[in-house]
C-alpha cells in the first residue's frame, strides 16, 4: 500500500481518543518491530534531578521473538542514558532535544534507531528461548534510522507523552505512541537524603500508518508462495493497546535496580494477518528486570 499524508489525521484520531477518555499518565514504551529490550527503564517525563547525568547498566527480559509472536526469548544487554542539559541520548529513545521544558512541558525532536527483523527471529541481544520458524518466507526487514518528535506533560502525579516516529529508509513507515500513566515517588525512610522507590503506571495506545503495516504484517504475493501464507495487505491504524509498570528501586547512592512488566494486545489489520492468526498471537508480554548505575558530568 501507498503511503498518503491524508491518513496522518486518522492517525492522529486514533491517537487522541484514549486521551479524551482516560486520566493522564507518564511516558510509554513504543512497541518495535522487534521487541527492544533497552526500553526496560522507562524514562520519566519529571524534571530530572541532575542535568547532567550519566545511567550505565544491564538489562534482562523476556518477551516476545517478534510483535505478534507466540514464542518467547530470554534477552539481555547494556543500557545505557545520558543528559546534558537540555540534550539527552538513550537506547531506548536515541538522540533527543528539549526545544521547550517548562510548566510541565517537554517538547522536542529525536533521531533515533529502530531494529529491523530476522527471517529466524532471533532477536540479536537473545541469550535463551526457542527459535521460531513463524517468519520462513518472509524475508529480512533491515534496521532504520528514524526521526520525530515528542510532546510530554506532566501535572503532579499524572503524565501523558505522545512520541511520533517516522523511519528514513526501507518504507517502513510512521509509528506513533500515546502513553498515560500515574507516576508517584514511594519514600524507603524518613530520612531527607533518602532515594524514594519510583514508579510508573498506565495505560499506552500504538498506531502505524500504511507502510508500517504492510512492511511487518502484510504478505506480498511472493512471500506468499515461500510462506505458505495467504496473500494480505495491511492497512494502518490502531497497532495495539495496552498496559505497562515499572518501578526503579535505589540500592546505593548511585545504584538502582528497576522492574518493568507490560502487557499489549495487537489490534486492527495487524491482529488480522496470517503472520499473527496462523503463526502468533495478539497478546504481548513481558517481564524484565535492570540494573544500572549513576553519576553526574
Amino acid at each position: 500500500m501507498s503511503y498518503s499524508l491524508r491518513r496522518s489525521p486518522r492517525i492522529l484520531a486514533y491517537l487522541m481518543l484514549p486521551a479524551l477518555a482516560a486520566p493522564f499518565g507518564a511516558h510509554a514504551q513504543i512497541a518495535t518491530p522487534e521487541p527492544d529490550p533497552t526500553q526496560l527503564v522507562d524514562r520519566l517525563i519529571d524534571e530530572p534531578r541532575n542535568d547532567r547525568e550519566v545511567e550505565i547498566g544491564l538489562f534482562s527480559a523476556y518477551t516476545p521473538a517478534f510483535l505478534g509472536s507466540k514464542d518467547y526469548q530470554l534477552i539481555a544487554g547494556p543500557n545505557i542514558q545520558v543528559r546534558y542539559d537540555r540534550a539527552f541520548f538513550s537506547m531506548q529513545d536515541g538522540l533527543g532535544y528539549d526545544v521547550i521544558r517548562s510548566g510541565g512541558w517537554r517538547v522536542g525532536p529525536t533521531i533515533g534507531f529502530r531494529q529491523g527483523r530476522r527471517e529466524n527471529g532471533n532477536s540479536i541481544f537473545k541469550i535463551a528461548g526457542d527459535g521460531t520458524d513463524a517468519l520462513r518466507g518472509l524475508g529480512k526487514i533491515e534496521a532504520t534510522a528514524e526521526a520525530g518528535g515528542y510532546v510530554g506533560y506532566q501535572s503532579g502525579n499524572f503524565a501523558a507523552k505522545l512520541d511520533v516516529r517516522q523511519a528514513l529508509s526501507g518504507g517502513q513507515g510512521l509509528i506513533a505512541t500515546l502513553g498515560l500513566h500515574y507516576v508517584a515517588a514511594i519514600p524507603l525512610s524518613s530520612a531527607s537524603n533518602a532515594q524514594p522507590i519510583r514508579i510508573a503506571m498506565g495505560p499506552r495506545v500504538t498506531a502505524v500508518d500504511d507502510k508500517y503495516n504492510q512492511t511487518y504484517f502484510g504478505v506480498t504475493a511472493i512471500q506468499s508462495s515461500r510462506s505458505g501464507l495467504r496473500q494480505y495487505d495491511a492497512n494502518g491504524g490502531l497497532l495495539s493497546a495496552g498496559f505497562g509498570l515499572s518501578a526503579h528501586v535505589p540500592l546505593t547512592e548511585r545504584i538502582s535496580g528497576a522492574f518493568l512488566m507490560g502487557f499489549d494486545r495487537l489490534t486492527g489489520d495487524a491482529a488480522r494477518a496470517p503472520l499473527v492468526k496462523d503463526r502468533g498471537s495478539r497478546n504481548q508480554a513481558t517481564v524484565g528486570l535492570g540494573l544500572t548505575y549513576k553519576f553526574g558530568l
